[in-house]
This record gives C-alpha cells, sequence and structure tokens, in this order.
C-alpha cells in the first residue's frame, strides 16, 4: 500500500482502479474554488503478486518529488 500523506484526514468516497496506476486505489473528494469536485487517490494497492518494493517506490519517489517542487514553488526559501 502507498499513501498519500497529504491527503490524510480526507474522507474515502470510493475505492476503484487508478486511471494512471491501473492499480485499485481508495478516493476522495476535493472541491475547487468554483465548487467542481475531482477525485482523487489516497491511497493505491499495489499486488504483491505484481509489485515488488522497488516499482511502488518508484511512484513514492515521483509523488515525493511532485510535492518537493510545489513546495518549492508556493514557499521558496530566502537564501539571506
Amino acid at each position: 500500500m502507498l499513501e498519500d500523506k497529504t491527503k490524510r484526514g480526507l474522507e474515502i468516497k470510493e475505492t476503484s482502479i487508478d486511471e494512471n496506476l491501473k492499480v485499485k486505489a481508495d478516493k476522495g473528494m476535493i472541491h475547487d474554488m468554483d465548487g467542481i469536485g475531482h477525485w482523487v487517490p489516497i491511497r493505491w494497492y499495489f499486488s504483491k503478486d505484481s509489485y515488488d518494493l522497488s516499482a511502488v517506490l518508484i511512484h513514492a519517489n515521483a509523488m515525493e518529488k511532485k510535492y518537493i517542487e510545489l513546495r518549492e514553488l508556493t514557499c521558496p526559501q530566502d537564501d539571506d
């Protein structure tokens, strides 16, 4: 199982196949500023028969990289 900790507290509304990773995922609903709802994955269930730890780590590292880039964009560090 791979969990996106930035979504903790988000209520699970459905479990279905993630469109990107093609594995079972728990999803919640978030709403944008216009009130439009978007399904977002909270955690993914990778079958041990099909995925080993190194394959799951690829997805975990990509998620971590995305959040680091977002944090640097929205909260840049001052070098002074």
